[in-house]
């Protein structure tokens, strides 16, 4: 298996043609691709923060490729 490394964020209107995102068949899987937004992270007038956790194994796990 090879990890899928593609990172996807919040509101992208592009979702629905990607194929990366739509070859995951389960719909809670593909929104784990998706990064969330962190103020923390952010930096005022240069930059927005995300958060994209990679989890290897679990419940949770980021969706790998077959």
């Amino acid at each position: 298996m090879r990890l899928i490394t593609q990172m996807y964020f919040p509101g992208d209107p592009l979702l629905a043609t990607d194929p990366v995102y739509n070859s995951v068949p389960d719909e809670a899987a593909r929104r784990r691709l998706i990064s969330d937004y962190d103020a923390g992270l952010s930096e005022a007038e240069y930059a927005l923060g995300y958060r994209f956790d990679i989890v290897l194994r679990g419940r949770a796990a980021t969706p790998m490729e077959r």
